[in-house]
């Protein structure tokens, strides 16, 4: 109503620092909401080893894609879900300070749109330095 469109939604889970995470019945609304508003769901996952009860297990959007049929077993796309979930190998408990590495998973993206992520994460590449 104030002329505001959302295009996506930023999701962490499992939080920092107190390694909470979301239910499945949540992690499913999330995705349900963001098919029916076509609204790209943003995932950083990356704190996925900073879990500190063994009652709430972590769940990957990717996952929760591929039980609620929108995702085949081969990574087929059956519904117009875009995701885009983020790990990093340096923000667990063995992460070291300085060093970077992670990845983005993409599904849904055209590959014009995955090109363009490509050439932009490209320009910030740089030697890792320990701290």
């Amino acid at each position: 109503s104030d002329g505001k469109v959302v295009r996506a939604m930023v999701v962490i889970n499992p939080g920092n620092p107190t390694g909470s995470v979301l239910s499945l019945e949540n992690l499913k609304s999330i995705v349900s909401f963001c098919l029916e508003e076509n609204i790209v769901l943003l995932a950083d996952e990356v704190y996925q080893r900073n879990i500190y009860s063994n009652e709430s297990p972590f769940i990957s959007f990717r996952r929760v894609a591929h039980t609620m049929g929108i995702l085949d077993s081969d990574g087929t796309l059956l519904q117009p879900l875009q995701l885009a979930s983020f790990h990093s190998i340096s923000k667990g408990v063995v992460g070291e300070c300085g060093l970077r590495g992670g990845f983005v998973d993409l599904i849904g993206f055209s590959d014009l749109v995955k090109d363009q992520i490509y050439k932009l994460a490209s320009i910030k590449l740089c030697s890792n330095v320990p701290g």
